[in-house]
C-alpha cells in the first residue's frame, strides 16, 4: 500500500510540474515572440471560469497536501524541499512573466490569471517553508 501511494505521489508531483510549465511556457512565449503587430498572443484557455477553477482547484489540492505531508521524517522532507522547489520556481517565472508583460496588450483575464497564480505559488512556497522549519 506504501508504494501505490509514493507512485500516486510522484504522478500528482510531476502532473503539477507539467501543468506550471506549461503555464509559464506559454506566458515566456508570448514575452519572446509577440513582437510584430499582426501577432496575437496566446492565451492560457478560452474560458475564464474554468481557467479559474482549475486554478484554485489545483492550488487548494496542493495547499492541502503541503499541509498534511505522511511518511517518516526523512521522506516529509524529501517531499516538502521538492514541492516547496517547484512552487518557487513558478513564483519567479510568473513574476517574472508578470512584470515582463506589462507593456504588452494582453487580455485583462490573462493579467489576473498570472498574478492569482503568482499569489497563490507564494503562499504554497511559504507554507512548504514552515513546514520545513516545523520539522526540523
Amino acid at each position: 500500500m506504501k508504494g501505490l501511494l509514493a507512485i500516486g505521489e510522484g504522478i500528482f508531483f510531476f502532473y503539477v510540474l507539467i501543468c506550471l510549465l506549461v503555464l509559464n511556457m506559454i506566458h515566456f512565449g508570448n514575452i519572446l515572440f509577440v513582437d510584430m503587430p499582426y501577432e496575437e498572443p496566446m492565451t492560457v484557455t478560452s474560458s475564464s471560469p474554468t481557467a479559474f477553477l482549475f486554478l484554485f482547484g489545483l492550488g487548494g489540492v496542493c495547499f492541502l497536501y503541503i499541509r498534511y505531508f505522511m511518511g517518516r521524517s526523512g521522506y516529509r522532507r524529501l517531499k516538502i524541499v521538492l514541492w516547496g522547489s517547484l512552487f518557487a520556481f513558478n513564483t519567479f517565472g510568473s513574476g517574472f512573466s508578470l512584470l515582463m508583460s506589462y507593456g504588452l496588450m494582453l487580455n485583462h483575464r490573462e493579467v489576473i490569471y498570472l498574478i492569482l497564480a503568482t499569489v497563490m505559488s507564494l503562499v504554497l512556497t511559504i507554507q512548504a517553508i514552515m513546514k520545513y522549519y516545523e520539522w526540523k
